[in-house]
């Protein structure tokens, strides 16, 4: 009978410990790393996802780039079905500089549904949880979309119809 309690409360453990997955901002989700390099990251989400060049990227990443001050030589896309919901990668001199999850396609949604910050947001809260977390910034529209950024923490989110849709990881800045 101890035998048992104890493979229980063990099962109830590891259960409860894999079931959230917890994006740190300023820092990553999982193996998904501000600083990892490129081999590293093709490792851990077992694609090597379409590399795009600076001057190719679209004019929505390169603004979202410039509101979380980020420098980076390259992108790398990621368009398959895999574990985390990764979409897009920026890199700096070979490393990871900002990490993008979005809910988008159908099958991410299913894997941002157990997805949140440290700090308590989640994907589908809306605007005034982010700003009750991260404290209070006004939105920034870009066309259609509507962007929450957080560069102190390293955390930034685009919003649609007011809920938590994106989230990008990127290094905090100190000012």
């Amino acid at each position: 009978m101890k035998l048992l309690f104890v493979f229980f409360t063990v099962f109830i453990s590891v259960t409860h410990l894999s079931y959230g997955q917890f994006l740190i901002p300023g820092e990553g989700i999982m193996d998904v790393k501000i600083g990892a390099d490129r081999d590293e990251i093709e490792w851990e989400l077992g694609f090597k996802g379409i590399k795009i060049n600076k001057e190719n990227i679209s004019p929505e990443l390169d603004f979202i780039a410039q509101q979380a001050v980020i420098d980076f030589d390259f992108a790398v896309s990621y368009q398959h079905i895999m574990w985390l919901p990764v979409s897009t990668l920026l890199f700096k001199d070979g490393k990871v500089c900002f990490v993008e999850l979005n809910s988008y396609p159908e099958y991410n949604q299913m894997l941002c549904a157990d997805i949140g910050t440290t700090e308590g947001l989640n994907f589908w809260n809306e605007r005034e949880v982010a700003n009750r977390i991260y404290g209070n910034n006004d939105e920034v529209k870009y066309h259609e979309k509507s962007f929450l950024f957080y560069p102190k923490k390293g955390l930034g989110v685009e919003l649609l119809e007011n809920e938590v849709r994106t989230m990008f990881i990127f290094p905090a800045q100190m000012k």
